[in-house]
């Protein structure tokens, strides 16, 4: 549209100066057939010879040409046939004249036959008579010129279309490829066929389809993980569980398998309540970590005053201190006051007391120190057990792990209580360490940020 437009444009003012250059050489005919230069016009009237003069130029330039006088555009002045109008033919009947004639500015007319012209009114100098003149002129050339150019247009068009599907196919088979590739690999693993521990072959981590597979790569690796740590708990949790569940077994298919006296009964059933006791302490325990590994229980946060919650623990652990001859000091404030979950924070208490309790030896003294400062809150309980080496001080927080010390003393327990106890601080923001006491015992000390 835009080239048809300019095409049509450059074409009708091509014709509007012609009609400039005939209007300003006919008022030059009539300025000198006025000054007497022109007299051989004989008989004619000095507008015909004008008019005669004025359009003989246009012959050579195959341009049609008509000027009329007359109110109406009535009397003939000069015609010069072109634009395919051949001599005594006209472009214009009489009736097409009148309602031409009096318009004073330009006219563009769409004609018949392919043509195309301009017209004007005008009065000549002093005279009274009313001049209207018409060029025009075939529209063959700018329509073929248009043609032509559409026809261009289509076949570049069409042209740079395939180019287009082409290049779009190749691009997009070329950016595509990578995740077929990444596709096909994850379906291998999701089907089983590729080996284990097997991750994405990614040729380019910079990219966005890198960054993706990278992605995808540590889920898979938090995913092995999560599974490796579950498939070790529950291979854990069953080792633990079967040797008390094979004496409670044990006991009691000896009791029905024999006659047995009242204090060999007694003593069957004394064994099976002290198993069933450390199952029951295993279950509860099993089922508090495993709360919190699927987040079912979120905590319940409220003020609780740990000065009061650490004395009742002390409280009912008195009998446990006294059958091992160990005694418990606190030193805490009046009041230190820590938004939690009691429950959960009575559990801390309880196990870390128990476990100082438990390997301390004989006649030692296990000091539990509660203070708080800005921005943290600090709980050590210092017992006088034998000192964890190094390499076992982050140990004995994993599960079902015991250490050598307690292993040699074959004292009860299941390895779960320090394991809960790092699970219990950690979710309530804080962290856990062990550190070496001199000469003997070992320091546990857990820290919690204290919420404002």
């Amino acid at each position: 549209m835009r080239y048809r437009a300019a095409a049509w444009k450059a074409f009708d003012v091509d014709l509007q100066n012609n009609l400039d250059t005939l209007q300003n050489a006919f008022g030059e005919e009539v300025r000198e057939s006025s000054n007497g230069e022109n007299g051989e016009a004989g008989a004619r009237s000095p507008l015909a010879a004008a008019a005669t003069e004025a359009v003989a130029a246009f012959r050579l330039n195959g341009l049609y040409a008509e000027i009329r006088s007359g109110e109406a555009a009535q009397t003939l002045l000069a015609r010069v046939p072109g634009a395919g109008i051949g001599e005594g033919a006209r472009l214009l009947d009489d009736g097409s004249w009148t309602g031409l004639a009096g318009l004073s500015s330009a006219q563009l007319l769409a004609l018949s036959g392919g043509r195309r012209g301009v017209t004007r009114s005008f009065r000549v100098e002093d005279r009274s008579e009313i001049v209207t003149i018409l060029v025009a002129d075939r529209t063959t050339l700018v329509e073929q010129t248009l043609s032509s150019i559409r026809a261009s247009l289509v076949e570049f068009g069409a042209a740079g279309l395939l180019l287009a599907l082409a290049g779009g196919y190749w691009l997009a088979t070329r950016a595509l490829r990578p995740i077929d590739i990444l596709t096909v690999q994850a379906g291998e693993m999701a089907a089983g066929r590729s080996a284990p521990g097997a991750r994405l072959a990614i040729p380019n981590r910079h990219d966005e389809l890198g960054r993706l597979g990278l992605t995808f790569n540590r889920l898979l690796d938090r995913i092995e993980q999560s599974v490796s740590q579950t498939r070790a708990f529950i291979a854990d949790a069953a080792h633990e569980l079967k040797t008390p569940v094979a004496i409670v077994r044990t006991e009691a298919e000896l009791s029905l398998s024999s006659e047995r006296s009242l204090a060999e009964s007694r003593e069957a059933l004394a064994a099976i309540a002290a198993e069933s006791a450390h199952l029951s302490r295993l279950v509860s325990d099993l089922t508090l970590l495993a709360e919190g590994e699927t987040l079912e229980n979120p905590l319940e946060r409220r003020l609780v005053d740990l000065t009061e919650l650490l004395h009742e623990v002390v409280r009912s652990m008195r009998s446990l201190a006294a059958s091992r001859q160990v005694s418990v000091d606190v030193e805490a404030s009046e009041s230190v006051e820590y938004r939690g979950d009691e429950r959960i924070l009575r559990q801390i208490l309880v196990n870390l007391v128990e476990n100082a309790i438990k390997f301390s030896r004989a006649g030692a003294r296990v000091a539990i120190v509660l203070s708080q400062e800005s921005g943290a809150l600090e709980l050590r309980v210092l017992d006088e057990a034998a000192t964890l080496p190094p390499e076992e001080r982050d140990r004995v927080f994993q599960r079902f792990y015991r250490s050598r010390t307690a292993q040699s003393d074959e004292t009860s327990g299941s390895g779960l209580g320090l394991a809960i106890v790092r699970w219990a601080v950690e979710l309530h923001g804080g962290t856990i360490r062990v550190e070496p006491r001199q000469p003997r015992g070992n320091a546990f000390v857990a820290e919690f940020p204290v919420q404002q």
